[in-house]
């Protein structure tokens, strides 16, 4: 069962009890109407894991418990109560009242008579227990995204939306002649008469069961199928009425694959096995797979079958994307482009209470007009696009509004949306006075002012990590797998910054010149942060996701870019102009002993656009244990360069006289994967060095710097021009095994002495 502790909300002290989100494994249950008494009673029990803190278990339940048991222990159905946790009217939580450690398996079991459940009576089509002569029940779940309590809960032990568990139920109605129908989107087995047995499957969430019980002379069903054109599916449609009902069911199932086939072509493949089952009465409420809705509503709600239920919302805070799109998208025909108006009032469609329960009640026009200014923002045929493509790549997933923001900045590189998400999703006025956030250039560099002049392309607050283990230390990537980008955000102005983004972009060469917004937007990933008041610190993450880290051998460089509303970089400006960048430019390597590196790096002037060249020098600066480490450029035109030491031809691959061998256990910080440790390559007859050296040619040179712990060759470059250039490292014969050595190579104007770039390579000394 997939655990989603990462989305639940933290843990909270309410009434004195430390109350921990919980994830729920499985849900078993049993619903008995008694038609001689004209009630109802259940016994439901859930299996649930707690988290990685010991506290009292959160869960909910809008009925009156009568007894209750965990771990099979009777406990008093006091402690069991529910808690305010400031999430707004009816949208309180009942907390276990008893401490259970961290990462543990238990059970809680619950009986309790049925009632209507003690929650929000909002919406059109509310939930219903009554009785009519025969007797005949009616019966139904009746949820809403309007009112807290309205989903499973209402009837059953449940979560909050950011948890999936699979649920089986037994529904019996009894002491009754008369005949009952179910009306479900779960997969029923029939027992006896008027005896079900209903399972829903392990990606439902707490809003997607669909669940309705009536006399089966009160209600007429038609079935039909249609074969969707993406998934090649066929799916077989149910649709139900009531016998006085004026839908013509005929009418509506042809709508239904209208609606169905659009649908897979515009947005993609169908999530929810070969079933859709309508309800077509009142209201309009959407479930996975399934709708109970008014025929007027029919299409809106056949849609959230993508958008709500094919990707879910992670939080009820979430939940305003999902009308808000389907408005805009379906309801509007997705074409409008509308600029947005920042001289207008801050809007909250998505509140910061993680404990709220109920969807926005804006969502609707207030959403829509969102989505009409982000269209005018990138343009509608991006945006849907985008869109498209967003719901491929997280097609059943749970979404968070975060995770809509980053990934339309990482397609777009369209910093301003920021702004617009700042103003007018997550509600936030402007800024009383001007942001300052920052990013540390180097280990040096303590106050973040601009025009720094330290090994900035080595920056500490911007790492990686091979797992998502919030360690703090930098890891070379591992190619073949998710990979995990971390920065460290600071604010070291006078106002809290309410929100931000990191964004992470990996370019896949090592260079010594990066400029904003080119080398940072379009970006690989990005990570939102909140709430960092002055003086503070916050770490982000963000998933650097497998198919996107560069293969093995590739030498890369990370850039990062700070960004919120009010304090965000200027176009053309450098790492060190500005100190929302940063750069990771790091190559980790192990090498032998008598072995050597090629590593391709990129110089560049984008100082200047003039076509006069301007003077640079590539500076060395050694390792203080090692100043023999030899050190040289491979380039083709050795008079390019000046104040080199030795220039001999260098021989490829297949051409060496002697056999030489080079671990690369890591290329860089930012990309890829290398040969494994002590992995011995023979330049005689293995391709690797070709393959990550490009440009190596018959007509390469080697130019070698000058020995000494400090030594520098000059070169000429015109504006807007860069050199493709390697750089060979070799250990002289002082070298030891074990030594870790730190080497920089910087490129520096030599006209204003400003170093424009650097690189930074760690080689470790191996066997």
């Amino acid at each position: 069962m997939a655990t989603n502790f990462h989305l639940a909300p933290p843990a909270k002290t309410v009434a004195g009890l430390l109350a921990v989100p919980i994830d729920i494994q499985t849900l078993t249950g049993t619903l008995l109407f008694d038609g001689s008494t004209s009630t109802g009673r259940a016994d439901a029990t859930i299996t649930f894991l707690t988290g990685g803190q010991n506290g009292c278990p959160i869960f909910d339940l809008r009925q009156t418990i009568t007894a209750a048991w965990l771990d099979g222990i009777a406990i008093p159905v006091t402690s069991v109560a529910h808690h305010d946790f400031g999430g707004g009217p009816q949208a309180q939580l009942r907390v276990v009242n008893m401490v259970l450690p961290a990462n543990t398996t238990h059970t809680l079991r619950v009986t309790y008579n049925l009632g209507l459940p003690q929650a929000s009576t909002a919406g059109s089509y509310p939930p219903q227990l009554t009785w009519a002569a025969g007797p005949r029940l009616t019966f139904n779940f009746g949820f809403t995204d309007l009112g807290a309590g309205r989903y499973l809960e209402a009837w059953l032990p449940a979560n909050l939306i950011y948890d999936q568990f699979a649920c089986t139920l037994t529904v019996r109605v009894l002491n009754t002649a008369v005949p009952h129908s179910i009306i479900t989107n779960g997969s029923t087995s029939l027992l006896g008469a008027n005896h079900w047995q209903v399972t829903f499957p392990a990606r439902f969430t707490a809003l997607s069961h669909l669940l309705e019980v009536r006399a089966t002379n009160t209600v007429l069903t038609q079935s039909a199928s249609v074969v969707l054109p993406v998934s090649g599916t066929i799916v077989a449609l149910e649709a139900w009425k009531l016998q006085t009902g004026p839908a013509d069911l005929t009418t509506q199932l042809n709508l239904l694959k209208t609606y169905l086939t659009a649908n897979e072509n515009k947005v993609g493949p169908y999530l929810h096995g070969n079933r859709f089952v309508a309800f077509l009465h009142v209201g309009g409420m959407e479930y996975d797979g399934g709708t109970t809705t008014s025929t007027g509503a029919l299409s809106h709600e056949v849609f959230h079958s993508w958008w709500a239920r094919g990707l879910k919302p992670a939080s009820q805070p979430d939940a305003w994307w999902d009308e808000a799109w389907t408005t805009y998208f379906n309801d509007n025909g997705g074409t409008q482009s509308v600029p947005f108006d920042f001289t207008k009032p801050p809007i909250e469609l998505r509140s910061s209470n993680p404990y709220a329960r109920i969807t926005a009640s804006n969502a609707y026009d207030d959403g829509n007009k969102f989505w009409q200014g982000v269209s005018a923002l990138l343009g509608n045929a991006a945006l849907l696009g985008y869109m498209k493509d967003f719901y491929q790549l997280r097609k059943g997933e749970l979404v968070r509004t975060t995770d809509f923001e980053e990934y339309l900045l990482c397609r777009s590189g369209n910093a301003r949306l920021v702004d617009a998400f700042h103003r007018f999703v997550y509600g936030f006025a402007d800024p009383v006075a001007v942001p300052d956030l920052w990013l540390k250039d180097d280990a040096l560099d303590t106050a973040g002012h601009n025009d720094w002049n330290g090994r900035f392309w080595d920056s500490p607050d911007v790492w990686v990590r091979n797992q998502d283990d919030g360690v703090t230390i930098h890891q070379a990537p591992e190619y073949g797998q998710d990979n995990w980008f971390y920065a460290r955000v600071r604010n070291r102005g006078s106002v809290t910054v309410r929100h931000f983004v990191v964004s992470f972009h990996v370019k896949q060469f090592a260079g010594t010149q990066f400029t904003y917004p080119a080398d940072f937007l379009p970006c690989t990933a990005a990570a939102s942060g909140f709430e960092l008041g002055p003086g503070g610190s916050a770490i982000v993450k963000a998933r650097w996701p497998r198919h996107l880290v560069p293969a093995a051998g590739t030498h890369a460089c990370l850039t990062a870019a700070v960004l919120s509303r009010g304090d965000q970089p200027g176009s053309g400006q450098h790492v060190w102009q500005h100190n929302n960048l940063a750069q990771k430019n790091l190559t980790v390597v192990d090498l032998k002993l008598n072995g050597f590196l090629v590593l391709p790096f990129v110089a560049a002037n984008f100082i200047t656009r003039q076509l006069q060249p301007r003077e640079f020098s590539l500076e060395v600066f050694r390792p203080a244990a090692l100043p023999d480490f030899r050190v040289s450029l491979l380039h083709e035109q050795p008079r390019l360069f000046n104040g080199f030491e030795l220039q001999r031809p260098f021989q490829l691959p297949g051409r060496l006289t002697d056999a030489a061998s080079v671990t690369v256990s890591h290329p860089l910080d930012c990309g890829g994967h290398s040969p494994q440790p002590n992995q011995q390559h023979n330049l005689l007859t293995d391709e690797h060095l070709l393959a990550t050296a490009p440009g190596l040619t018959d007509q390469t040179q080697e130019l070698r710097f000058k020995a000494g712990a400090q030594a520098s060759m000059s070169f000429e470059l015109a504006g807007g021009n860069q050199l493709l250039t390697q750089l060979r490292l070799e250990l002289p014969p002082t070298a030891r095994v074990g030594q870790q050595l730190r080497l920089d190579v910087v490129q520096r104007d030599t006209k204003t002495q400003q170093i424009t770039g650097g690189i930074a390579v760690l080689v470790r000394v191996v066997p």
